[in-house]
């Protein structure tokens, strides 16, 4: 794999095993990505707190890097039903379609408009306004590494006060890292910036921490600050909707916002397969959606809160009682709350 190849990693759950399967490219994949078989949690000293399955009989949840996955796509649609490089403007929709207009003075008209584009989505500013992301708090540093542990198919993290640390495979031989810290939003960091910062912050915690990042070369490695939005209460009008970060973007911390639009892309297109009315069905897809979404950003800003807390109560609760016992519970059933049919 070449350098132009790495980027930053994605964690799809098993609902995106079960949507490609659907789609009848499950296989296909499976040759780019890695499967993560078990998630594990851990002190910064190495102590398990309890572990719990990632994929269940069937549904396999995986990592994959994320250029290597856009590419995947993109090949896969082909490139007659893909028009790259173009940067939406504005868009205005009559009875019965919608023209969408770019910055080189094109335009494009279509039945519906899935606004698609992002944290900062231009289709969401014009539909709901203009409006401040939030920022939770924490500020982290990321890399990718050539490792032959990616082949153990374990999602581990080790909770300190303030700190994360986690990793999981994104390859067959590719392993993503992040160290998670309590900071406001800062400056752009170069790579030996970002190494000896993690290096003096989480050098000293249980390996492979220190091995990951010692062994991450400068080209890979990343600094991201951590955002997400509130829930809103609706996301469309007429023949125009959102989707992904644009809809609902949500932290990372439950590892569901990649595997969130593709899961709502695929049942968006079961939703307009059906024919009829297109504002109908785009509302009916939505009524869906902004329920399930809106309970994941909640959840995945609660675990955010409860896993970065610095608090000697918090960090009691965490190791004591929640962990435990949440890894108890689905080390039994699996990830079950993420499954959807197709």
């Amino acid at each position: 794999m070449s350098k132009a190849q790495i980027g930053s990693g994605l964690s799809l759950g098993v609902n995106v095993g079960r949507a490609f399967k659907h789609l009848g490219l499950l296989e296909q994949l499976e040759q780019i990505a890695a499967p993560i078989k078990l998630t594990r949690y851990k002190t910064p000293d190495g102590r398990v707190l309890g572990e719990m399955k990632n994929s269940l009989p069937g549904d396999i949840a995986q990592g994959v890097i994320r250029p290597v996955f856009h590419r995947f796509l993109a090949d896969t649609l082909g490139a007659d039903n893909v028009r790259l490089g173009k940067k939406l403007t504005r868009f205005e929709q009559d009875g019965s379609e919608v023209t969408a207009d770019f910055e080189d003075g094109s335009s494009a008209r279509g039945e519906v408009l899935i606004g698609a584009d992002g944290f900062g989505s231009v289709v969401r500013k014009q539909l709901l306004g203009d409006s401040e992301p939030r920022n939770a708090g924490y500020r982290t540093r990321r890399g990718v590494v050539e490792t032959e542990a990616a082949k153990e198919g374990l999602f581990e993290i080790m909770i300190g006060n303030g700190q994360r640390f986690l990793y999981y495979p994104v390859g067959r031989w590719w392993m993503y890292w992040t160290a998670s810290t309590n900071e406001s939003p800062g400056a752009r960091e170069e790579p030996d910036e970002i190494r000896s910062k993690v290096l003096d912050r989480f050098g000293n915690w249980a390996e492979p921490a220190r091995t990951l990042v010692q062994a991450t070369e400068d080209s890979r490695l990343f600094v991201a600050e951590t955002y997400d939005r509130n829930p809103v209460r609706r996301w469309g009008e007429g023949r125009v909707t959102l989707l992904g970060d644009a809809a609902h973007p949500m932290t990372w911390d439950r590892g569901q916002g990649a595997s969130q639009a593709i899961e709502g892309a695929v049942l968006l297109a079961k939703q307009l397969s059906q024919g009829g009315d297109r504002a109908t069905a785009l509302r009916a897809w939505e009524a869906q959606r902004i329920r399930r979404t809106s309970k994941l950003v909640r959840f995945s800003r609660q675990i955010g809160r409860i896993q970065q807390s610095e608090s000697g109560l918090v960090r009691i609760y965490r190791e004591k009682l929640m962990l435990p016992m949440m890894t108890k519970r689905a080390a039994k059933t699996g990830p079950k709350d993420l499954m959807v049919d197709y």
